[in-house]
């Protein structure tokens, strides 16, 4: 079995490799193939799939028009797997478009059944091969090690506000607290941002590989806010990495995650931001049953949501559809 994959690949973060891992783990061949980096994209496919003659193609966005991934499925059965807990106005066309869709969210599924019956839900998932630990230096204690870290986008759009919100109160009740992701835009409107709590709590980049795993283990607590809480199981892959790395794991809690991994025993989730500061002043008081949670989190997710088992329970819902 042979299988296209068109999505990013231009940074090494990009999930499409994490994609391609799981499908060589499971024997299948995975030609990458990122539109964005070739001129003349949609002649440039019908080439690869002529040289090639994947069995199988699988998308994740809008990387081409919808109406050639129709003329796609002539030639090989496609595949979507969207990764977002939303349905922006574009996506309708691509969900037609599609043999067989998969969402992230299983909150979505019903919706997304409008346009399509081939509908499954299919969560993300950890590739460790990419998130190794060589060492942890004296160095890396002093740069990583906090209290509580957050890794992830505390930008200008409104989606990320409450997580500012969350925190700055995290800050203001005394915790050491220390944050990674894209930089803020130095911006007119952003200079109160950058000069303020936030921005000295900024730990100075955009951390992934080595570097995340090495948040996860030094961070005492590893805070997580996901973006549409209410609809079910619709976590982030960043769970699965960051528990997946060692991480004591707590989180706002997402409808359903419960049936995924186990707040209390795995990680832990709260429901309002008193909750949280109670939990994170509880937790940093009790370093056993902290890191006795953080093993349990890493050892359920490395055996039962690595890429290579998602994308075999992928293939295994493929068989059964087609």
């Amino acid at each position: 079995m042979k299988i296209l994959l068109i999505t990013e690949f231009s940074k090494p973060w990009n999930n499409g490799w994490y994609y391609k891992a799981g499908f060589e783990k499971n024997g299948i061949a995975a030609i990458p193939f990122d539109p964005a980096s070739v001129e003349q994209p949609e002649i440039k496919v019908f080439k690869l799939i002529k040289e090639h003659s994947p069995d199988f193609i699988l998308h994740t966005k809008d990387e081409l028009a919808a109406e050639t991934f129709q003329k796609l499925r002539t030639l090989a059965k496609v595949i979507m797997w969207y990764p977002d807990p939303v349905i922006p106005v574009w996506l309708p066309p691509y969900v037609r478009a599609a043999d067989i869709f998969f969402t992230m969210s299983e909150g979505l599924v019903e919706e997304f059944r409008k346009y399509n019956p081939n509908i499954f839900w299919l969560s993300q998932a950890f590739e460790p091969a990419f998130f190794k630990v060589k060492e942890i230096t004296d160095e890396d204690r002093k740069t990583y090690s906090a209290d509580v870290t957050f890794v992830g986008n505390l930008g200008s759009k409104e989606q990320y506000l409450s997580r500012r919100n969350s925190i700055e109160k995290i800050i203001d009740t005394g915790f050491k607290l220390k944050w990674w992701g894209p930089k803020i835009p130095r911006k007119f409107s952003t200079i109160p941002l950058l000069l303020g709590k936030l921005g000295r709590a900024y730990g100075g980049k955009f951390v992934w590989g080595e570097e995340y795993a090495k948040v996860a283990r030094l961070s005492k607590i590893f805070l997580a806010f996901d973006s549409m809480p209410d609809i079910r199981k619709s976590m982030s892959a960043r769970m699965y990495t960051a528990v997946g790395c060692g991480a004591f794991y707590m989180c706002r809690h997402v409808n359903g995650m419960e049936d995924i991994l186990e707040p209390g025993k795995e990680i832990v989730t709260f429901r309002s931001d008193d909750e949280m500061i109670d939990m994170i002043r509880y937790y940093l008081k009790n370093d056993d049953l902290r890191i006795k949670i953080a093993e349990a989190g890493a050892n359920r997710v490395l055996k039962d949501h690595t890429y290579e088992v998602r994308i075999g329970q992928m293939i295994k819902l493929l068989e059964e559809v087609f």
